[in-house]
């Protein structure tokens, strides 16, 4: 028989309340007294994890909150049986995200897709723009901080290389410094256009991994089985595509010009 496990919610001016059916591994809520009923479901996964699967609602119900006391009494019941949780269920990932600015990608192995639901759940995290990712997978992990890794260093060897091309007329003679600075200015604006069209449209451009341990300290990572999770955390990238493309361009500027006193004479 279902339990009551919440006490009575008022929302649009109703009582709303969230029964806790063990024995049928679901949350769920009686719509007006009908048969309809808002029902959130999980399942167990490990002997102290769950998997908050799906949240369903009648759409008559919609638009009402209900889906929120649902995901209240089932993170509710996670804490308060200290479990781990694994959110297949998107509603319930995007509030416990704005709630806490933080989402954990579990290794919890559910099949033989497992990857999949990893890089799915890593995808939406990134596309929903949370200030804090956790990856505990370790080969997803490895491959995004590599992925990022790629980035940083196309921003930064468009920048060095530029500024190496501009202030390398400043310290040698005209006839050796076209030798370094035109190579370099290629270089530079080479990587630029890589960054424009290879990467500054992945969700991944926003995000660095996090190394300060002050920062990973506040993130609830003792909850986790791995002892290496990457944790990327949500940076604007605007400031310094500025000034890698500032950098290029004035780089290309500066070799076209050459070129055509090289040609020109």
């Amino acid at each position: 028989m279902a339990q009551a496990s919440q006490a009575n919610v008022d929302a649009s001016n109703s009582q709303i309340r969230v029964e806790h059916d063990k024995k049928g591994r679901q949350f769920f809520i009686r719509l007006n007294g009908s048969n309809d009923r808002a029902v959130l479901l999980y399942e167990y996964v490990g002997r102290k994890t769950v998997d908050l699967q799906h949240t369903e609602v009648p759409d008559a119900y919609r638009g009402r909150g209900i889906a929120k006391h649902l995901a209240k009494a089932a993170m509710d019941f996670v804490m308060e049986e200290d479990l781990k949780a694994h959110l297949t269920c998107w509603y319930i990932q995007k509030g416990a995200m704005t709630a806490t600015d933080c989402y954990i990608v579990h290794e919890i192995y559910n099949g033989e897709n497992a990857q999949d639901q990893f890089e799915y759940e890593l995808e939406m995290a990134l596309e929903a723009q949370y200030k804090y990712i956790v990856i505990e997978p370790t080969r997803i992990g490895d491959e995004t901080a590599r992925w990022i890794t790629v980035g940083n260093c196309l921003h930064k060897t468009a920048v060095l290389s530029g500024t190496s091309c501009l202030l390398t007329p400043l310290s040698l003679p005209s006839e050796f410094s076209r030798y370094v600075a035109l190579p370099a200015g290629a270089l530079s604006v080479a990587c630029a256009a890589l960054y424009g069209i290879s990467w500054q449209f992945d969700p991944c451009c926003k995000y660095q991994v996090e190394y300060d341990s002050q920062k990973l300290s506040r993130l609830p990572l003792h909850t986790l089985t791995s002892s290496t999770p990457v944790v990327l955390v949500r940076r604007d990238d605007v400031y310094r595509k500025r000034l890698h493309n500032t950098i290029a361009l004035a780089a290309l500027a500066y070799c076209a010009m050459k070129i055509y006193e090289l040609y020109a004479v």
